[in-house]
């Protein structure tokens, strides 16, 4: 995620895995979290495992969540 988004090391990344109870997801869902200094948080939820996390996953979470936004 640093290097998909060109951070800089002032910038906390937080990475929690969480059970995932929703019907129809896999037990186990990662939420990525980046808080910049100067900005407010961006969040993403992956529906997999962390160690089964991607570079192509994350850059897919990234193009997904600009596209929303317009």
């Amino acid at each position: 995620m640093r290097i998909l988004l060109g951070l800089d090391d002032d910038t906390a990344v937080v990475i929690r895995q969480f059970s995932c109870g929703e019907l129809g997801y896999p037990p186990l869902e990662t939420v990525v979290e980046v808080l910049p200094m100067d900005a407010g948080l961006r969040r993403w939820t992956l529906h997999r495992p962390a160690d089964e996390i991607t570079e192509h996953d994350l850059a897919s979470a990234l193009q997904l969540a600009a596209a929303e936004l317009g």
